[in-house]
């Protein structure tokens, strides 16, 4: 036999690559991993739904660990305002659709893994199709009409679910659902049977480390699970920046009699289109399009001496940038005292053109002359002053 050949005899005794010897040997001298935590690893199909703030760090993490086979799933584009905190995507490319920017980020970390990204929207249509024949899912979105919708899908699959949310300087993450030996982990919706008070990054902001903290948290129950190292545990993870400590963690109650997803009178099948996530998530339908103004329309009046132009936005954003001779009221103080508008035809500003439909609308309601921009100051931006900051 040539030393070639016995070479390669030898490499054939041995369950992993000498190169996946070296690159993953500091997790496999743990005890509690070992080899055979990485060859379970190694084995495992992981769907990440998110790859921004939160899916960046997990699939960093689970992915450098040798996962075997991960799925991707995003619809989103990426774009300036994501690189703060969404670290495997870069000023190059902004444009790409974020799973296939993951996907480009995470194969030069490691070639091992089998990636496969998928560039459209899990919607109760498709999601027990995109995460059937996997063994652990990943929620790492940040609309709560999908997170009902990912576990309610994980159930039916009886699939462990790892979800997080990260907003401001604030997180949280926990495992929901799946049937460890012996336990009954609850699912999302046995702790969170109905919504809080919820809002996006996009309108309330995020610290970039805090996305990040909460993501490697998740990273580090999703290989706790696949490893079967505690993954039986059942506790709630709870971060604040400002806090001390810093992280809290909770037991979690147990699944539910009532749960209308996995308890014992479940109402909820297979078919996830009968779910009605708009209206559990109070997602309204939009305000009918009264009189609404477009940038170019408030341009041309915005001067008229009859006209106030009233700023929605919080004042620490009014300040960040605005338009001159603007007034800065508050949404939720116009909503609380519509009469404190100054007189005159009112034309509502915010960011986007939402909150300043709420404020007009109220207005309305007192018989004033109100109306709003749709788009907002983005489309002033876009479309009038190119020079004017979007943020």
């Amino acid at each position: 036999m040539s030393a070639d050949q016995q070479a390669e005899q030898e490499q054939q005794d041995w369950p992993l690559s000498l190169e996946e010897y070296a690159r993953y040997g500091r997790q496999m001298i743990m005890p509690e991993w070992g080899l055979g935590g990485q060859l379970a690893v190694r084995n495992a199909r992981v769907a990440v739904v998110g790859a921004g703030g939160l899916g960046c760090p997990v699939l960093q993490y689970i992915v450098g660990a040798g996962v075997g086979e991960v799925t991707v799933i995003d619809h989103d584009t990426v774009s300036a305002s994501n690189l703060h905190r969404q670290v495997l995507h870069t000023t190059e490319r902004v444009g790409m659709n974020k799973a296939l920017s993951a996907c480009i980020a995470l194969k030069a970390i490691n070639p091992h893994p089998s990636l496969d990204p998928v560039a459209e929207p899990i919607t109760p249509t498709n999601a027990i199709t995109l995460l059937r024949d996997h063994d652990l899912v990943l929620d790492c979105t940040d609309r709560p009409y999908t997170r009902y919708l990912i576990n309610d899908a994980c159930v039916r699959l009886s699939l462990p679910l790892v979800s997080g949310a990260a907003l401001g300087a604030a997180g949280q993450w926990a495992v929901y659902g799946g049937s460890p030996e012996g336990t009954k982990r609850a699912c999302y919706r046995c702790l969170w049977p109905k919504p809080g008070p919820s809002s996006r990054c996009d309108e309330a902001g995020v610290w970039g480390p805090v996305t990040g903290m909460v993501g490697s948290g998740m990273a580090a129950e999703a290989l706790r699970l696949l490893t079967s190292n505690g993954g039986g545990k059942v506790a709630l993870h709870i971060l604040h920046m400002g806090g001390s400590p810093m992280v809290r963690t909770v037991g979690m109650r147990p699944a539910s009699a009532k749960c209308v997803a996995c308890g014992p009178s479940a109402t909820l099948t297979d078919n996830l289109e009968s779910e009605d996530y708009a209206a559990l998530c109070g997602e309204t339908a939009p305000l009918p399009e009264v009189d609404r103004l477009t940038v170019q329309d408030l341009r041309a009046v915005a001067s008229l001496p009859e006209v106030v132009v009233v700023d929605t936005r919080p004042p620490h954003e009014y300040r960040i940038c605005s338009l001159p001779n603007t007034a800065n009221i508050p949404l939720a103080s116009v909503l609380a005292s519509p009469e404190s508008v100054p007189s005159g035809r009112a034309i509502f500003l915010c960011r986007r053109g939402n909150d300043s439909q709420l404020a007009a609308a109220a207005l309305r309601q007192l018989g004033r002359d109100a109306t709003d921009v749709r788009g907002g100051l983005v489309a002033w931006s876009r479309e009038i002053d190119p020079r004017f900051p979007l943020y």
